[in-house]
This record gives structure tokens, C-alpha cells and sequence, in this order.
């Protein structure tokens, strides 16, 4: 693909950490976005003198926040003229009780919906001005576990668990993304690709706020021995962010192995417009 200027969310640890490590050694120009600055600057200084590359730099925002969401996304169109890849790996899981942001909004929903709906939106103008575009969206088999949606309550308000919350978040953005695709077909753009991914289980910071409970630690340390290592679980975003063989590829979801079909148990065009609507209306005061 040549010399790409790749964007990677949540790059300050874990999976996206890995992405943008293995990204920056192929020579890219990377921008690592993290949450904790501390995090964030250490994680850009390992992948730059691992990498030999200095084509990296790094920011921070909270995308628990939509605001901060707007913000980064505006210091990215000060800074650069284009954009050839992103890579929304940036994402969460919370605890069994429902909480929400300070602009009141499910916090699952919004790091792992939200944010990368609206992320993507705002940087369509620098994405729109490379010659073959991609948006990778790190979604997660959990989607096909969350049992049936509920599309009146998509922050659920009622019925709230955090298995829920995660498997919906994640069934919703592959939703979501999928249509970005019909969206761009009806605006005449075709330079960009909308694809998601997954890494099957593999160890990341993910459940730093939901292994707080002794329960769910308990649950993560005997599941731990069977995971994936994060490096291990990152190579579905790269094949999806560099493949040669992806080169105008859209709307398709891939794992570890290659291209894998998600979850069409819940799925109708109807539901896909109503999620598309209902995060159109979410993020709609940050555009």
C-alpha cells in the first residue's frame, strides 16, 4: 500500500498498542491516540525506538466523552491534509451496574458505539482525500451472545447487565459500519472501505473497569490461560488496515483466520436504519 498515514484508537496498550507496534515497522506514518497521557507518551516512545520509524506521534482524549471526541478529531484536520486509514480499536467493558457519562450517556455505548460513529463521521473530509481509503472497526464475537435487542431501549435503561451492554455495543457498530457502506454508495463516495474486525479472546485492558469485581476477576484469571496474546489478536486489524488483498473490499467482518460471517439472528436493513438513526441523533450536537 505504500507509505499509509494510519490513525489508531485506544494504541496506548493491548490490541491497538500491537496494531500500531506492527503498523509503525512496516514504516507508516502513525498517529497513536490514547486516554492516559502517561500511557500513552511511554507506548509512543517503545513502538518509536522498536520500530526505527519517526513518523509517529500520539494524542490524548477520553472517549467516554463525545465532546473530547470532537475535539480530537479537530486537532487531527489541523495537523493533517488526509487520512488513509482508521483503525476505531479503541473500546470498553464496564461493571454489572449501569452507568453513565457526564453527558449522560451509557458508558458502553458510548466508547464502543458512539464514539466510533462519530469519530468516523468527522474525519470522512481527510478520508475522502486519500486515493483508497479504510475505516477498521474492532468489533468482537460477543455480538453474537447478547441475546435479542432491545431497539426502544438501546442504552438500556431496563434489563442493564454487562455482558449485554458489551455484546449489543459491539453487534450495534458492526451495524453501524455496515451503513457507512450504503451511505457512501448513496453519496457517490467509493474511495473509502468500511470493513470490521474481531481478536477472538485475546488479553487487553478491555475489562479494566469490569474486573474490578472479585467475581469477574475471578472469571477472567481462569479464562486468562486460553486467550490470545494481544499481539496475537491484533492481526486481524492489520490484515484489514494493510491487506493488499482487501483493496476495495467493504462491509465484510474478519477474524484471525480471514473473512468470517457475524451474527444475522437480529439483523433487518429496519434495525440497521433505527441503531443508525437513533446514534445519528446521539452525536448529532458534535458534528
Amino acid at each position: 500500500m505504500g507509505n499509509k498515514i494510519i490513525l489508531v484508537t485506544g494504541a496506548s496498550d493491548g490490541i491497538g498498542k500491537e496494531t500500531a507496534k506492527a503498523l509503525a515497522k512496516q514504516g507508516h506514518t502513525i498517529i497513536m491516540h490514547g486516554r492516559s497521557l502517561q500511557k500513552t507518551k511511554s507506548a509512543y516512545e517503545e513502538i518509536k525506538a522498536e520500530s526505527g520509524n519517526d513518523k509517529i506521534t500520539y494524542l490524548t482524549a477520553d472517549f467516554l466523552s463525545l465532546a473530547e471526541v470532537r475535539q480530537f478529531a479537530d486537532k487531527i484536520k489541523q495537523k493533517y491534509d488526509r487520512l488513509d486509514v482508521l483503525v476505531n480499536n479503541a473500546g470498553a467493558q464496564f461493571t454489572g451496574k449501569r452507568e453513565t457519562t457526564l453527558e449522560r450517556h451509557e458508558k458502553t455505548m458510548t466508547i464502543n458505539l458512539f464514539a466510533p460513529h462519530l469519530l468516523t463521521m468527522l474525519l470522512l473530509p481527510l478520508l475522502k482525500k486519500s486515493s483508497s481509503a479504510r475505516v477498521v472497526t474492532v468489533a468482537s464475537t460477543a455480538h453474537k451472545m447478547a441475546g435479542k435487542p432491545d431497539l426502544n431501549d438501546i442504552e438500556l435503561n431496563n434489563n442493564y447487565s454487562m455482558g449485554k451492554a458489551y455484546g449489543l455495543s459491539k453487534l450495534y457498530v458492526i451495524w453501524i459500519m455496515r451503513h457507512f457502506v450504503s451511505e457512501m454508495k448513496r453519496a457517490g463516495v467509493n474511495n473509502i472501505t468500511f470493513n470490521t474486525v474481531h481478536p477472538a479472546s485475546a488479553t487487553s485492558s478491555l475489562g479494566r473497569e469490569s474486573t474490578k469485581s472479585l467475581s469477574t476477576k475471578i472469571i477472567y484469571f481462569l479464562w486468562k490461560p486460553l486467550m490470545k496474546t494481544a499481539a496475537q489478536g491484533a492481526a486481524s486489524s492489520i490484515y484489514a488496515a494493510i491487506s493488499s488483498e482487501l483493496e476495495g473490499v467493504t462491509g465484510k467482518y474478519y477474524g484471525l483466520k480471514g473473512e468470517e460471517k457475524p451474527s444475522e439472528k437480529y439483523y433487518s436493513p429496519e434495525n440497521e436504519q433505527i441503531v443508525w438513526n437513533y446514534s445519528i441523533n446521539i452525536i448529532k450536537p458534535y458534528l
